[in-house]
């Protein structure tokens, strides 16, 4: 294991003190946080980043400097690295230089303790920042972030030393979190998750299952998880909060974007169609929303048939109920080059009872003026095509077509259904 400190300078000189082991039983007395890490963590290597003033500057009352004492207590007991030069001015270039610093003394996969102590200026902000980094491009094992609380000494002058590494384990679930909440990639809190006990497992699994939902386009996985993600969050939050207090908020938002997606029996046509037409939908904006355009156009163009369907009440997945549909939305028939009708939906009768302009939108809107279903074909065969659409065309077409899917629930009458 490797260990990265700062040595500052300090005028009177370091005081001495006597350190509580925070991983096992035992003190240490000395002036050093740096000793005391050695004789708790037992590290290999110790990186010791040093100003030049802290390399050469001479405490009062001392006759030679704090680094001078500091590598003669520690001779022989660890691989100690000096790293020197270290800015001591706190421009922007001088930030970017010590967070090169930090970085450079680690390689692929090495297991790492972080000494903040005698950090100074905005030194144990980029430690903090360094460890989140290092952990995604390097791998690195953060094994603490520790921190020598002098000022927290006990009247027997004992003090003690604490490890902040839970403070990076909440900017981890933070990032997770979003990441899940802004894309619906839910590996990474779901993963955490798993490491819980079984109330953050089965959290874990519901996330997956959204996050799968909506990537392999499965609708009904997604509102059929959604609909448990509330009472799963309640069961886990208890325990995820005791390592992490603030997840509970985390925890809100992910109930906050996704719950509105759940209903219990999302395929019961019979008794809920309304309420899953509308949380379709409602996924339909969110994958327009987050830029997912090729899905949000997939799950579009479904939804209509959909609909029709359940004004037919019919089976919307039976496939030869969705054909009928489809056909229903062309005119109802198929002729031959002849003009002759070769195939005829059986509910055209109905269909010609319909409003003109309930029929007129969905015309409009599957071949007609916008063209929802050659559209997604067109991004479905990427563009492979005669005169195939612009991207710019394609995002500005499927805006329209958001617009006009929440028209058509309006008229009709979906949004009367309570949600």
């Amino acid at each position: 294991m490797k260990a990265i400190s700062f040595l500052g300078f300090n005028k009177r000189g370091y005081q001495e003190t006597t350190y509580l082991n925070p991983i096992a039983s035992g003190e240490y007395k000395t002036k050093f946080i740096q000793e005391a890490l050695v004789e708790f963590y037992k590290p290999e290597t110790l990186y010791v980043l040093l100003t030049n003033t802290a390399a050469t500057g001479v405490p009062d009352n001392e006759t030679e400097s704090s680094w001078e004492t500091l590598k003669k207590k520690l001779s022989n007991k660890v691989d100690l690295q000096p790293i020197i030069n270290v800015p001591e001015g706190h421009s922007t270039s001088d930030i970017w230089k010590l967070f090169e610093m930090l970085t450079d003394c680690l390689e692929e996969g090495d297991r790492v303790l972080f000494d903040i102590t005698n950090g100074f200026r905005s030194l144990p902000v980029l430690a903090l920042i360094a460890v989140s980094y290092l952990r995604v491009v390097r791998q690195v094992q953060i094994e603490g972030l520790i921190y020598g609380a002098f000022d927290a000494k006990t009247n027997d002058n004992k003090t003690p030393i604490f490890d902040l590494l839970p403070i990076v384990s909440l900017l981890e679930w933070t990032t997770a979190t979003d990441q899940f909440t802004k894309t619906g990639n839910g590996q990474a809190l779901a993963s955490l998750l798993y490491h819980s006990d079984s109330t953050g497992q089965n959290l874990a699994a519901s996330i997956e299952g959204i996050a799968q939902g909506l990537q392999l386009l499965r609708p009904m996985d997604v509102i059929q998880e959604a609909a448990i993600l509330p009472e799963r969050i309640a069961a886990a939050a208890p325990t995820v909060s005791q390592t992490v207090p603030p997840f509970a908020a985390l925890l809100k938002r992910v109930e906050k974007d996704y719950g509105n997606f759940g209903l219990i029996n999302p395929t019961d046509y019979r008794n809920y169609p309304q309420s899953s037409l509308l949380r379709q939908l409602k996924i339909v904006e969110w994958y327009a929303a987050k830029g997912q355009i090729v899905q949000a156009l997939s799950m579009a163009r479904e939804w209509l048939p959909s609909l029709l369907c359940h004004h037919f009440q019919l089976d919307p997945l039976d496939k030869l109920c969705r054909d009928d549909m489809e056909l229903l939305l062309t005119g109802g028939k198929i002729k031959d080059k002849d003009g002759n009708t070769i195939k005829e939906s059986r509910y055209l009768e109905q269909w010609s009872s319909i409003p003109k302009q309930k029929k007129k939108q969905l015309n409009r809107l599957w071949g007609g003026e916008l063209n929802l279903a050659n559209l997604r074909n067109d991004v479905l065969h990427a563009g492979f095509r005669k005169n195939p659409k612009n991207a710019e065309d394609i995002l500005q077409q499927t805006e329209i077509i958001i617009k006009e899917l929440k028209a058509i629930a309006k008229v009709w009458d979906l949004q009367n259904e309570s949600v």
